[in-house]
């Protein structure tokens, strides 16, 4: 009775680090990696790597969708503190952002990607827009407001959570995530006390 959930088990086990090393690989070494090398990072054959996922953009394509689903679900819930929250939100994001190579960037910028990595560039971009929204609203209503946040809300949530901003503080000012994550907090929190009292209008 044991016996196909365990060989679904192995079986799943195998299918998550042929992922996780092939993610790895691309991420350092860019999204024009082989078959070849792509196994040999993973420690499987090539015929084996093709059996599982057919093509090699597939199977990059599966690796980052992947990746990009524990990187949401890495997100703290909000359970009730708002500012704790903001927070915490900030500082999961930024240390995960300050993780990513050269290969996010390629997949995120290019232009004449495959059609499955083209796909998945489009459907990554609408996942991380749907979470930034998620976020502002969660802000806006705790602060007490209805409705969807504003628009200045939603971009500066979205620009100091981005990877890109990660990158810009790292590389171009010297610093580390952890001050990535305290200018984001601040930004973010600034804007929203800005905006709700703004929506709040003057104090009679």
């Amino acid at each position: 009775m044991t016996t196909q959930p365990l060989a679904e088990a192995k079986r799943r086990a195998a299918l998550d680090h042929v992922l996780t090393a092939a993610r790895r690989y691309v991420i350092e070494n860019g999204i024009d990696a082989t078959m070849d090398q792509l196994a040999e990072a993973s420690g499987v054959s090539r015929r084996t790597l093709f059996r599982l996922f057919g093509t090699r953009e597939k199977l990059i394509a599966h690796a980052f969708q992947a990746a990009m689903t524990h990187y949401l679900q890495s997100l703290p819930t909000f359970r009730g503190d708002v500012d704790r929250w903001l927070r915490t939100t900030c500082a999961a994001a930024h240390r995960m952002n300050a993780a990513i190579g050269p290969g996010y960037w390629e997949l995120s910028a290019r232009a004449d990607l495959p059609s499955e990595l083209a796909a998945l560039q489009v459907s990554t971009r609408h996942d991380w827009q749907h979470r930034i929204a998620a976020i502002s609203a969660i802000l806006w209503q705790e602060h007490g407001h209805a409705g969807d946040p504003p628009g200045t809300l939603l971009t500066t949530v979205g620009a100091h959570l981005s990877s890109h901003f990660t990158a810009a503080v790292i590389t171009d000012a010297g610093r580390d995530w952890q001050t990535a994550s305290a200018l984001a907090y601040t930004a973010i929190s600034g804007t929203l006390r800005t905006q709700a009292s703004a929506a709040d209008g003057p104090s009679p």
